[in-house]
């Protein structure tokens, strides 16, 4: 963790060099000089070998790592203790701040000679180091494989599928338990999950379910994980018991044949507290089960239907499955023929695990295709016998010893999140900002390098992707449960993350190995042990609560150091005055109860990059009020465009001051993410203050509204950088709105909600050059008739269209050239499906949601029509309300 240690340094460094506040601190002088020996110190150890296993880590690097963390302590000490001083004392246990005047910076002498010295000691040990394992200007077959990304490798399944298959769609009419057993890395989740997405087996039920269990659950989260499988949301929990809940289930399943996937179940008791929520109405429901324990396979079935147990590979499939992992093909290239035998070996040394296979896969694919690499892999393969869990631990840790330095800490920090737990990557990517873990680069923005580092991850088999976005790219993410596990185990050797659940000690940490980020998972108790163990994690740096409860407790003061703050699932009354103690901040997220208000000091936060607010009460309203208007409007206060390092702001509302504060010069230059302005006046004057915008939301509420051109919206095409525009109108707008609506040349996915436009006047959304992205919600578009203009959604990818009062709908597949995925949803006057749209060659999904029997008519027989054309790429759903 030493590189990922002076990354962060160096990144504290130059946030403090170009910040407008640097000419006022009276250590600049000391903070260049910092600055101008780490970067020397950086660029010496990132052109050292990085070392082959966690053993060869020496005592040098643990002092690099160590001492770059000391280092950043006291430089941001330096740098809060006159914030807090130029601050006019407003916190009120500030009242006797450092005297900064008199302070002999006698610590900062110490670093310069620290610094100086770890440079001695590194060119000295470059001297001596040879690499054995040597990666540079050699051929490595990492992007061969980006077409494969995300997608379930399924070798030496084919029995298995055949027989699951049969077992879920044959003639037994009674409701049958089908378990799923072998051990952990077997392939239990994967065979599941293609089962699952199997078009015949969707097609032979009326729904289907997945949830995952996990070793810790609640039962009332599972019940509300499967309803909204369906589309049932539960957002009141404390109204809903799980007694209801369970009746709420068992009612909607009643009379329907349905699928639902149990999966990673741990205990029989869950089958205890859940099998009374599925009815058996003899029409060949099915429920299948994952589990590595055999006893819990057998608790849940009976003897006409037994476990499925996976067997492991034998020796030639494993060698298919790695040649897949590696090249993206069944055999070896001609290419790399001389490494056939060694990957044979390896393959052997996998002992038929395909966890096993596909993370070193993973691994060779992404380092030297050498005999001399591959000899080493297969020499430290050979040397484990998997025969548990542990063991096979040790086989997934040659994959994680052998990441690059900038991979390690974002493997790492996915073991902050609970087990099984839906990463979603948006937060993902802002927490591994947050946190320092990116490079900055003139080339390309922090979240386009930190989506290149996850795809990297993803490339190598340590992460799966579990949903895409309707861009295409990973939406959410997650890990298989041996990985998380190795995940922790090195977490915990670095001392890079401290986990409180349930089952945690809350003691104090030891002084000398305080842990730098602190986890919350559920059921966080109340009392003076947690707030004593808090209190004394003095350089913590990072408080992540994953949670849906959590006590609050006034320890937010002993965090001076606080980097990353996420409350998200904490609703506070009132915004919480000792938040503005954490001048830095970077990542802040927290719910209101009610209407938010932020005050005027929250610029304190001068380092602050994200800050996302849920308003709790306005979501609910928004839910059970569709045209709910709200009668609050609180403006943010200008202070907060002061703050230049501000990137992403997410607020149910934002109600931006009018005007803009004109006498402050500060511009957003790094802010790419606005949502969700409130009657946004697109003022020159306010797009200004963000030129590099990349997502922005905007809503409009009120009736009444007769002049848009007031609203400036034809100033959107300013926003030249802009992808994403989600625009929301909760009082239908009157027929002013077209002529002052424009859009950016920019857009790459555009959402419509209310704006009750005329059909005539798609060709301003059409005609965008780079539109892959299109959702028209709620009325968007009125009129009884749709007829696209040739040559226009030219790269249009996606297409919803969702309660419309559209009749008739005439397209070719000439409309949409590019289109892959269509969903039209609560349109009930639609008669048709257009037949010509099942011949656009790029479609692979239409899905019907709550439409017209004509309209379902219609895309059965477009599905008909390109099977008989062996056209077995399209895929329908249909979903009958």
């Amino acid at each position: 963790m030493a590189h990922s240690a002076l990354v962060s340094l160096m990144n504290t460094l130059e946030l403090i060099l170009h910040s407008d506040r640097f000419h006022f601190f009276r250590a600049k002088h000391y903070i260049i000089s910092i600055y101008r020996k780490v970067r020397f110190l950086q660029t010496l150890f990132e052109d050292s070998p990085q070392k082959s296993s966690q053993e060869e880590v020496d005592s040098l690097e643990i002092r690099i790592r160590d001492s770059a963390s000391v280092i950043e302590d006291l430089v941001e000490f330096y740098v809060s203790e006159q914030v807090y001083e130029d601050s006019d004392r407003f916190i009120a246990w500030l009242d006797s701040p450092t005297d900064l005047e008199n302070w002999e910076y006698q610590e900062l002498d110490e670093v310069l000679v620290e610094i100086d010295s770890l440079v001695e000691e590194l060119l000295n040990d470059r001297c001596g180091l040879k690499d054995l394992l040597p990666r540079q200007h050699l051929p490595v077959l990492g992007s061969s494989r980006d077409a494969r990304v995300g997608k379930n490798v399924m070798v030496g399944f084919d029995e298995d599928v055949m027989e699951l298959k049969h077992r879920l769609t044959g003639w037994e009419s009674k409701l049958q338990v089908i378990p799923i057993t072998g051990m952990g890395g077997v392939g239990k989740t994967t065979l599941a999950r293609n089962l699952y997405d199997d078009s015949l087996v969707k097609d032979h039920f009326d729904l289907c379910a997945w949830v995952t269990i996990s070793q810790t659950y609640l039962v009332d989260d599972v019940i509300r994980g499967l309803l909204a499988n369906f589309g049932v949301v539960i957002n009141r929990p404390k109204e809903k018991s799980v007694q209801d809940l369970t009746q709420t289930l068992w009612k909607f399943l009643k009379g329907r044949r349905y699928i639902i996937v149990l999966d990673d179940m741990w205990s029989t008791q869950v089958w205890d507290d859940m099998k009374r929520m599925f009815p058996d109405d003899g029409n060949g429901s099915r429920i299948m089960l994952t589990t590595r324990l055999q006893g819990v396979a057998v608790y849940a079935t009976d003897s006409f239907s037994p476990p499925h147990r996976i067997r492991l590979l034998d020796k030639d499939k494993s060698w298919h499955l790695l040649c897949q992992e590696v090249f993206g093909q069944e055999g070896c290239p001609p290419e790399f023929q001389e490494l056939e035998d060694i990957g044979k070996m390896i393959a052997h040394n996998c002992k038929g695990l395909p966890l096993a296979a596909r993370v070193v896969g993973g691994l060779l694919a992404n380092s030297a295709m050498t005999r001399e690499f591959w000899g080493y892999v297969a020499d430290n393969v050979n040397s484990i016998t998997i025969e548990n869990d542990e063991q096979c631990s040790e086989i997934l840790s040659l994959s994680y010893n052998h990441l690059p330095h900038h991979l390690k800490p974002c493997f790492l920090y996915l073991g902050a999140f609970p087990e099984d737990y839906e990463i979603p990557v948006t937060k993902l990517i802002r927490l591994w900002i947050a946190e320092g873990f990116l490079r900055p680069s003139r080339s390309k923005s922090l979240e386009v390098a930190a989506e290149g580092y996850l795809n990297d991850l993803i490339d190598r088999n340590l992460v799966i992707v579990r949903q895409r976005g309707s861009n295409g790219k990973t939406r959410t993410c997650t890990m298989h449960d041996l990985l998380r596990d190795l995940c922790l185990k090195e977490a915990q050797n670095e001392n890079f993350l401290h986990i409180i659940n349930r089952s945690a000690q809350f003691s104090p940490p030891d002084m000398d190995n305080i842990p730098r980020r602190l986890i919350m998972h559920l059921d966080i108790p109340e009392g003076n042990d947690i707030t004593e163990c808090m209190e004394s994690m003095t350089l913590t740096r990072s408080v992540l609560c994953t949670g849906r409860v959590l006590s609050t407790v006034p320890f937010y003061q002993s965090f001076r150091f606080l980097r990353v703050l996420d409350f998200l699932e904490t609703e506070f009354s009132e915004f919480p005055f000792a938040f503005l103690f954490l001048v830095n901040l970077r990542y802040l997220a927290f719910t209101f109860q009610s209407f938010p208000v932020l005050p005027s000091k929250i610029s304190l936060l001068w380092k602050l990059q994200i800050l996302i607010i849920k308003d709790q009460q306005n979501l609910l309203n928004r839910e059970y009020f569709p045209y709910f208007q709200s009668y609050c409007e609180v403006d943010t206060p200008s202070e907060v465009f002061q703050m230049a390092q501000l990137r992403h702001v997410q607020m149910t509302e934002i109600f931006l001051p009018n005007p803009i504060d004109k006498e402050n010069p500060v511009v957003l230059k790094d802010l790419e993410t606005l949502c969700t302005v409130a009657n946004f006046r697109c003022t020159e004057e306010v797009l200004r203050k963000f030129p590099n915008l990349k997502k922005l939301g905007v809503y409009y509420y009120g009736a009444g509204i007769e002049d848009w051109s007031a609203y400036d919206l034809k100033n959107l095409v300013r926003l030249s950088k802009l992808e994403n525009l989600k625009c929301v109108f909760n009082w239908p707008p009157n027929e002013t709105l077209l002529p002052n609506l424009s859009f950016p040349q920019s857009l790459k996915k555009l959402t419509l909600d209310g704006s009750n436009l005329s059909w005539k006047g798609m060709s301003i959304i059409g005609s965008l050059p780079h539109l892959e992205v299109l959702k028209l919600k709620q009325y968007a578009f009125t009129g009884a008739v749709w007829k696209p203009v040739e040559r226009e959604f030219s790269r249009l990818k996606f297409l919803l269209i969702e309660k419309m009062r559209l009749v008739r709908w005439i397209a070719e597949n000439t409309h949409f050239p590019c289109l892959e995925h269509l969903i039209i949803s609560a349109c009930h006057d639609l008669q048709a499906i257009p037949s010509g749209i099942g011949d656009i060659p790029t479609l692979k999904m239409i899905d019907i949601d709550d439409c017209s029997s004509s309209a379902v008519t219609s895309v059965e027989q477009i599905l008909e029509e390109q099977r008989d054309m062996e056209n077995n790429v399209l895929q329908v759903r249909v979903r009958r309300i």
